[in-house]
């Protein structure tokens, strides 16, 4: 016969343990000692503790195991290998769960170390075609700026006819040769006039990324840097040559900090 002591050692648990398992009827010796009182087991005890502790293991609780061992399943090898299959299917689920919390734990990291965590989710647009009329700016002339050109063109505004959307208005970046490029200051419109010294762009239908720009007009160049070495790498979005283009409504409030244009990037 074992003792309790050697049966606790055998199993790398307490005495205390195997005296709970006896006074719930999980787990009772095989005769208690007539003259010491003493608990004694029987090797053919040893199989039993072993499944009871293995369930243990797998996180069930007691009085589930009270049930299988009512029901005959401790000494079922079927019934056992079944609730294993089962219990290792959902131990799969579990670790599937825990790699998406993961995945998403080490993503959250990687936004916060490249974007010095400042938020910025785009929106993904299927946009139309569309038509703006407005007065150009090209990057290969020796003259002027963007900031010179909205200066030339918001007195001659009202000379847009046809505007389909009047509070809002259009900055359009024409990729050209290399890193030449055209700068429209613009309204959308239905227009045949086009006023002197304007030009009227069709703007073909594209997917975009959608970025939020928050703040001043004076901020917007860090705003654009971050969207093409962070935001479009992170978010997994392939940059495609195509027409850019920033929206303004009346959300925008030229360098106020709270300021807002949309930035319509292309991408595949």
């Amino acid at each position: 016969m074992l003792t309790i002591g050697l049966m606790a050692r055998l199993f790398g648990i307490t005495s205390k343990t195997l005296r709970y398992y006896d006074s719930i009827e999980l787990f009772m010796p095989a005769r208690i000692g007539a003259d010491n009182s003493y608990r004694l087991y029987s090797p053919e005890q040893i199989p039993e503790l072993r499944r009871i502790l293995f369930f243990r293991s797998l996180g069930l609780g007691i009085e589930a195991i009270q049930e299988l061992k009512r029901e005959g399943t401790l000494d079922d090898v079927d019934k056992i290998k079944k609730l294993l299959q089962e219990r290792a299917s959902g131990i799969q689920d579990e670790i599937a769960a825990r790699e998406k919390q993961l995945n998403s734990i080490q993503r959250m990291v990687e936004y916060v170390t490249f974007t010095g965590g400042i938020s910025m989710e785009p929106k993904l647009v299927e946009q139309a075609e569309f038509t703006i009329i407005g007065m150009a700016w090209s990057s290969s002339s020796s003259e002027g700026d963007i900031p010179g050109l909205w200066g030339r063109f918001i007195p001659r505004e009202d000379q847009i006819e046809g505007k389909l959307q009047p509070a809002v208005s259009y900055g359009i970046c024409l990729p050209g040769v290399e890193e030449e490029f055209t700068y429209v200051a613009a309204f959308e419109s239905n227009s045949e006039n086009v006023p002197e010294g304007m030009t009227k762009v069709v703007v073909p239908a594209q997917r975009y990324a959608v970025f939020t720009h928050k703040g001043s007009i004076e901020q917007l160049g860090d705003t654009y840097e971050m969207i093409y070495s962070k935001w479009l790498p992170l978010h997994g979005l392939q940059l495609v040559k195509g027409i850019d283009f920033e929206l303004y409504d009346k959300r925008f409030k030229h360098s106020q900090s709270e300021s807002e244009l949309d930035i319509y990037i292309p991408i595949a």
